[in-house]
This record gives C-alpha cells, structure tokens and sequence, in this order.
C-alpha cells in the first residue's frame, strides 16, 4: 500500500472522519520501514486529527513532539505547527503561553523568501491577533485587523482553503460580537458555501459556520431557526466526538428552548449540558497540566542547548581564570535555587490537612457569589458530611466520583458540585486531588517508609490510577515533583540531623 496515498487519506479525513484519520495514522507510524520524514508529516496530521476531536492534550502532545523532526518539516508545516499550537493554548485560556509563540513566529517573518508563504503566515498571524482582540472587547480592532487582510485571503483562496474558511468565520465571529448581523451572517454564509463547494466533507469548520449562523438567529429571535441549526451542528459535533463544540451548541439551544418555554426540551437539554460541562472540565485541566510539562521541558532543551553552546564559546575565547568565575557563580546559582526549593517545600509540608482545606474553601471575594438554590439546611448537611468525609479515607478509592460521592452523602451531583465550587472555590477533580497530594505528603512527613517507596506505588495508595497522573497533579498542587518532594524531605531530615 502507497504510503503516500496513505498520508493523503488521513488529511482528507482529519475534518470528516478523525477516528478512521487515526486508525491510518497510526498504522503507519507502527511499520518499521516508515522514515523520520513521514513520521514528522504523519505526526502533524495525527495532532490536527486530535485537535478536531477536542482532545487538546494529545494533540499538543504530538505538536510539540514535532521539535524532533524539525529537519524533515517544509517551512509550511512549521508555520501551521506553530500556529495549531498557539490556536490550542488560547483555546485552553493559556493566553500568555499563546501569545509568546505568536510574537516569535511574527519575528521570524522576515526570513521567509517565498511570498505566497510569507502572506500565508502574515494571514494566520492576524487571524490568531483578531481573536485575542475578540477575547479582550477590542471587536472593531479586530475588524480592521482582519479587513486589511481580505483581498490576499480571497487570492490565497484555492491553495490555502482551510485558512480561508478560518478568517470568514473570524470574521463573522467579531462582526457577531459588534451585533453587525447583516455581516456576520454573510461570513458564515461564504464558509457553508465553501464548504458545500468542497463536497460538504468538513464537518468540523462546518460546525463553526453553523454555530454562528445559529447565534446571528438568537440575536434576531428566530428560536425556531436556532433549534434547526444547531441541531444539524451538534449532529456533525457527535459524529466527530468533540465534547467542547457539543457543550457550547447544548448551552445555545438550553437558551433557545426556555426563550420559546420549550420546558421539557430545556429540562432536557440541560441536563445533557451538565453532564458534558463536567467532562470537559476534568479534559481542560489534564490539558493545561500536559501543557505547563510540555512548556517547562522545551524550555529546558532550549536552555541546555543555549548552554552547551555558550559554554564551548567560553573555552574556545575567553581565559581560565573568567571560565573559573562563570563555574563558580553556576555552582552558586544552583545552591541559592536549592535553598530557595528547600525552604518553600518545608513551609510547604507543615501544612495539615485541615489547613489545605480551609485555604482552597474560602471564596474570592473578587468575583460575584453564585446564587444559591439550595436551602441553607440542606448545604449545611452537606458540608458536615464533606468534613467527616475529608477526615476519612475515602478519597484514596479510585472508584470515587461526583455521583458516587453525592450518593454517599445522601445527595446529588448537581448540588454537591455546586456546594464544592461555591465553599472551596474549586471543581470536584481539583478538590479530590488536593485531598489526595495532602494525604500522601501526611504519610511521607509521618511515617519513614514511605519516602523509600517506588512512586507508583505512592500513586496507588493515595487512590490515582497511574503513575504519571500522579505526578502531573502532585506537580500542579506543589510546584514540584514527587521525586523533588522526595530528595528535599530527605535533605530536611539529614540538616536537622547536622543541627542537633
């Protein structure tokens, strides 16, 4: 089989089919005869694929593993990488994460020769500014931005036909946030066109278009109009299995519904809303934590390589004696970083359980109360039994989980999240896990065996299915990994040994 043609059917399928994409993909990637230059090409596809499912962590995953192929990606690939990575980092609210990679990739620009690839990667760079200007209510900003851009899209049209359908939607996105409708519903209109054009098989810009034609009709009160296409978008938005498009649709036909007093339809509807809300939570925050590793270990190779290179410029030019000063200070550095590390995780073991607790359950005050349905009795029982159920075990079972919990305490899911988010500021995932990392530092602080035991084993006992879950929360919640924990606690006990 032409691997080639291979490589060609996963792109067509990417935003159609991204399942059956996969399957190809991988398949690919696990023959042995499979280059560097088609695994770089395969992995690019792999994220892509991945991004339209909405698991954003494994698509980052794979966009950033790109930076070991870099020799084998045509300057085209590295832009879109780039690009898809800064489109996944705003998507996941890491603005500044985003726009650092957006400043550099701009700065780059003047090294690219070939035109058309040049206004390609000035076309995506004001596509990616115009949604932060969306994000931050400077719409009209935006606007001009983007309409500056206009006629060297519709020229880019035939080669670049995914980035075309990506500015008409922008546009049509920010002409909806000014209220413009006569604009934002042609925008959306050019994108199902194109996309019809292109035999309908891109399911995923397709579900954008159809979203905003849907939000143009809520802004005009056709609720009817809304209901038919958002209905058709969420069908295209299950097909691909994307939680984060279906929550967003759910939420504007939740709207629809009560507007047209539809209560059954909106009883229903939310209650799927909520469900999926949940789960894109808990898939949102394994991101940003995939995210911040992925982040801190490219930032370390880059460091480690500047170094390197520094370091052999030294010895080339420069005398003993300044190399001699440059080791000392390095040696300095480090020892000061180590203090610093060491001090911040003894301040940090000293806290209780009941400490941890009482620092995450105190509202921000910045931020407007939540209004509560629920009787004043009813949430006072519930908290009681959340304070026993801190003081218990029970949060090192695997097993645990909002309906469990909530049936435990005799309660429901919808209450119980609510009472967690409104008194400890925090999601359910978050508030078991701190419960978690704090009994596993109880038991590295109080009893000696633990510190000689394998970290997956303290994974196991603190109730987290695997190793590394573990340590991307313990990181999280401390700053730190639990083999850093580890070697601090350890070096805290042998200076009070060297005290006494």
């Amino acid at each position: 089989m032409n691997k080639h043609h291979l490589s060609e059917d996963i792109e067509s399928l990417i935003n159609s089919n991204p399942n059956q994409a996969l399957k190809i993909a991988q398949y690919l990637l696990s023959k042995t005869n499979t280059t560097d230059e088609e695994k770089s090409r395969v992995n690019f596809l792999i994220s892509k694929a991945y991004k339209v499912k909405g698991d954003y962590s494994s698509a980052l995953n794979f966009l950033f593993e790109e930076k070991n192929y870099e020799e084998y990606l045509s300057e085209e690939e590295k832009i879109s990488i780039e690009i898809n990575k800064v489109i996944l980092l705003r998507e996941l609210s890491l603005d500044k994460q985003a726009k650092k990679i957006l400043a550099k990739l701009e700065s780059s620009l003047s090294n690219i020769a070939d035109l058309q690839l040049k206004s390609y990667a000035e076309v995506s760079i004001d596509i990616e500014k115009a949604h932060f200007l969306l994000k931050e209510g400077q719409v009209k900003k935006g606007i001009k931005l983007l309409q500056r851009q206009e006629a060297i899209s519709a020229k880019m049209a035939k080669d670049f036909k995914e980035l075309k359908l990506y500015f008409d939607i922008t546009l049509g996105q920010l002409f909806l946030e000014e209220t413009d409708l006569a604009a934002s519903k042609k925008y959306f209109d050019y994108a199902i066109n194109m996309i019809n054009e292109q035999n309908g098989d891109n399911a995923y810009s397709k579900i954008d278009a159809l979203y905003g034609l849907a939000s143009v009709a809520f802004h005009k009160k056709a609720h009817k109009e809304v209901i038919n296409l958002s209905e058709e978008a969420l069908v295209q938005a299950k097909k691909l299995n994307n939680l984060f498009l279906q929550v967003k649709i759910m939420q504007l036909q939740s709207a629809s519904y009560l507007a047209l007093n539809d209560l059954a339809n909106y009883k229903s509807t939310n209650v799927k809303f909520f469900e999926a809300q949940s789960e894109t939570e808990a898939q949102e925050q394994e991101a940003i934590n995939t995210t911040y590793n992925l982040i801190s270990d490219e930032y370390s190779d880059e460091y480690a390589k500047d170094k390197s290179n520094y370091i052999s410029f030294l010895y080339v030019v420069s005398a003993l004696f300044l190399i001699i000063i440059l080791i000392c200070l390095f040696f300095w550095q480090k020892t000061m970083q180590r203090k610093k590390g060491l001090d911040e995780i003894i301040s940090y073991i000293e806290i209780t359980r009941s400490n941890l607790l009482e620092s995450f359950s105190v509202n921000d005050k910045k931020h407007e109360p939540k209004k509560n349905v629920i009787l004043k009795e009813t949430e006072e029982q519930i908290l009681s039994k959340l304070k026993k159920f801190e003081n218990s075990k029970r949060f090192i079972n695997k097993d645990i989980s909002l309906a469990v919990l909530a049936g435990q305490l005799d309660s429901n899911t919808k209450y119980l999240s609510e009472i967690i988010n409104t008194h400890y500021n925090v999601n359910f995932n978050t508030y078991i896990n701190k419960l978690r990392i704090n009994y596993i530092i109880e038991k590295l602080k109080t009893d000696p065996n633990f510190i000689n035991y394998k970290i997956s084993y303290l994974a196991e006992n603190c109730g987290f299915s695997s190793h590394s879950s573990f340590a991307t929360v313990f990181k999280s919640i401390t700053g730190i990994s639990p083999v850093k924990f580890i070697e601090l606690l350890n070096q805290e006990k042998e200076n009070n040994l060297l005290e006494e």
